[in-house]
Formats: C-alpha cells, structure tokens, sequence
C-alpha cells in the first residue's frame, strides 16, 4: 500500500510539474509577398514579377500565416534606389491563423514632367529609376524584404 501511494504522489507531483512548464510564445507570423501590375476583374493576379514601368501601379500581395489571435500591425516601407521610403503604410488589423493584405505604389512624376513624358517617359523620374526595396514588418517581430526594379 505504501509503495502505491507512494507512486500516486509522484504521479501527480509530474503531472503539476508538467503544467507548471510555462509554454512557449505563440508561433511567429510568417510573411510572403509577391508584386504585380496585373490587375483581373478589380484583383492583382500572378505571374509574379520583379521588374516595373515608371507608369505601373504596383501591387504587392502580402500573406500572412500562423497569426496569433487579437490585433496585429502591419509596416511596409517602399523604399527607392537613393534609400529614401516614398511611401509608407501603417495598418492595424485584428485577425487569427492566415490573412492577405494588398497594397501598391504608383509613381507619379514631378508637377510639369507629365508635358515631356511622350517624349521620354523617364523625365523626372530619375530617382524612381533603379533597385527598390519593399519591406514588410508584422508586430515589430517578423520582416520580409524584397527587391524590384523600376526601368522607364
């Protein structure tokens, strides 16, 4: 009798130890974009591309996995090739496992530049001309960078 209660005890004492083990933190979100100009009945479709007009709005379709339940921000900095973020959009969203989120840049030439663009699309737009970087952050704890290129 004794030995059994003696099993019990610390039966129980590893069941107590094991949900005392704190659990680990939620998963971290997992991030995937890809870029269009493509646009079918009002959506951006695939293929999927890394090279740009000056004219195209770019869409980057972002999709977000394993999301902890409750609210969630989301930071995405389309950055030029001189380094300077031209367009950055901050967007609070609650939201639980996957999400897909679409946001886009449209380039517009200086006030004038639109007179001379026949002739060369490229006028004033040389700072828009290059490599860019699209970065996207979720929660201050995930980042995804990607490179495209915009050529007029």
């Amino acid at each position: 009798m004794k030995g059994f209660l003696n099993m019990s005890i610390l039966r129980m004492i590893g069941i107590l130890a094991w949900l005392a083990i704190p659990l680990s933190g939620q998963a971290t979100p997992t991030i995937n974009a890809w870029l269009s100009a493509k646009v079918e009945n009002g959506i951006p479709v695939q293929p999927e591309i890394d090279r740009f007009g000056c004219n195209d709005k770019i869409f980057a379709v972002i999709d977000l996995a394993d999301l902890a339940s409750g609210s969630h921000q989301l930071q995405v900095d389309w950055v030029d090739p001189t380094g300077k973020t031209r367009e950055h959009i901050d967007y609070a969203f609650d939201s639980t496992g996957d999400t897909r989120i679409t946001v886009w840049l449209k380039l517009h030439p200086p006030q004038g530049a639109a007179l001379f663009s026949f002739f060369n699309p490229a006028i004033g737009m040389d700072d828009f001309i290059g490599t860019w970087q699209l970065a996207i952050h979720v929660n201050d704890e995930t980042r995804l960078e990607r490179g495209f290129e915009v050529l007029c």
